[in-house]
């Protein structure tokens, strides 16, 4: 009689210790997803993990309201200590001797020391589709592998120089002026250099997404004139990599000059010299 009793009764105390811990894993699981989600850490050897400390990001905004300069500073001095490879794809149009062209396409590799840049086009490429430049290198010149196959087959893979008339045919910026570092230069002397004349204007341009990367936007105001290379620039500061995934320029009439952005970044990959010859990068040497 007893043991008829008891037996519902531990079955039910069963189940409800079963509930109990049940609902003591899910709060657990629940503190945990919440805890990771708290994370936040720059992206490193490759990876991206967590999101952005709210003070640095408060920081951001505050110098993009207030100091570009100091910004431009803060993401070089960023880069430097961080980062010394990555790869990534390049989306670019430019307006060139009048004419905005297509938006093209480009599968890139960069090393920092020496001063390494390979660049293979996927989608609309100019006179070659890939492009190898590593400083110091091939008498200063950068290699390139025709676009039209029997040019390829007649020329093979071809030198030229990185600042030459037929490099700056086709491009605003050319080779030996790539990546976010010389970028970041190239920004900080146009704005030290408006700001002396006292043609500077600067603006936040609040927060925006670039494809799938949160940024916060600083809008670079100038007097028009040949000196500056555009009136506006609006720069697109990844929150996370503190690097300006995205550039863009317009003239007095806000007509687009160009637009730079950098897709699917994975920085210190490990990538080594070997990954600059040309055979690593389907191109021939080049002839003698």
């Amino acid at each position: 009689m007893l043991t008829r009793v008891f037996r519902p009764t531990n079955r039910r105390l069963r189940i409800v210790v079963g509930l109990f811990l049940a609902g003591l894993f899910c709060i657990q699981c629940s503190r945990t997803e919440a805890f990771r989600q708290s994370d936040f850490a720059v992206a490193i050897d490759g990876n991206t993990v967590g999101k952005t400390a709210p003070d640095v990001v408060k920081h951001l905004e505050k110098l993009a309201r207030t100091d570009h300069i100091a910004l431009m500073r803060f993401c070089l001095e960023h880069y430097e200590g961080r980062y010394r490879d990555y790869t990534c794809t390049l989306i670019k149009q430019e307006r060139i001797r009048g004419k905005v062209g297509k938006e093209q396409w480009i599968s890139v590799k960069f090393l920092d020391k020496p001063f390494s840049v390979a660049m293979a086009w996927t989608k609309n490429a100019p006179i070659g589709d890939r492009i190898l430049y590593v400083e110091g290198k091939y008498g200063g010149n950068m290699l390139v592998r025709p676009k039209n196959r029997l040019a390829r087959r007649l020329l093979g893979t071809v030198k030229r120089s990185p600042t030459g008339k037929e490099a700056r045919k086709n491009s605003l910026r050319t080779v030996d002026r790539f990546g976010f570092q010389r970028s970041l230069r190239n920004l900080l002397a146009v704005y030290v250099e408006a700001k002396k004349a006292g043609d500077l204007k600067e603006s936040f341009g609040g927060y925006a997404k670039v494809l799938d990367r949160n940024t916060i936007v600083a809008e670079r105001h100038l007097t028009d004139s040949p000196k500056y290379p555009s009136c506006k620039t609006r720069v697109f500061i990844d929150v996370e990599h503190l690097m300006p995934i995205c550039v863009e320029g317009y003239d007095s009439d806000n007509n687009l000059i160009c637009r730079y952005v950098y897709k699917d970044v994975k920085f210190n990959v490990g990538l080594k010299a070997d990954d600059f010859l040309p055979k690593a990068n389907g191109m021939d040497p080049p002839k003698k």
